[in-house]
């Protein structure tokens, strides 16, 4: 018997919207928004995928570009991106905390704690 286990990290799909440049999260209802706790928490990478595809429609449309996988956490009801990278994208500036979108749960100090 093989006890492997399939990788289930929870993602959420984002892109840059093509008007403004902002960074946008995909929604459960397939709609794009700024703050990542509107983002629909997708579970296993296989799932992520799938909403991908879904997302990659609306690039061909030039509503966004670049849409890809983000893993992220949850922390209390809050989400979290794991990388670095990410929770720059997500939250904002890390230089000038007047320009950051505090996600729900985090303070503009959060986002570079590891």
């Amino acid at each position: 018997m093989n006890d492997v286990t399939e990788d289930c990290s929870e993602y959420v799909v984002t892109a840059n919207e093509v008007l403004s440049g902002d960074t946008v999260f995909r929604t459960a209802d397939e709609k794009w928004v700024r703050g990542i706790d509107g983002a629909a928490v997708l579970k296993c990478e296989d799932t992520g995928f799938v909403a991908l595809g879904d997302a990659q429609k609306d690039e061909h449309a030039n509503i966004v570009m670049g849409a890809y996988l983000v893993e992220v956490s949850r922390e209390s009801s809050a989400i979290r991106p794991v990388h670095i990278r990410e929770r720059i994208r997500a939250l904002g500036p890390t230089v000038r905390a007047d320009l950051a979108q505090v996600a729900q749960g985090f303070s503009t100090s959060e986002v570079v704690d590891q």
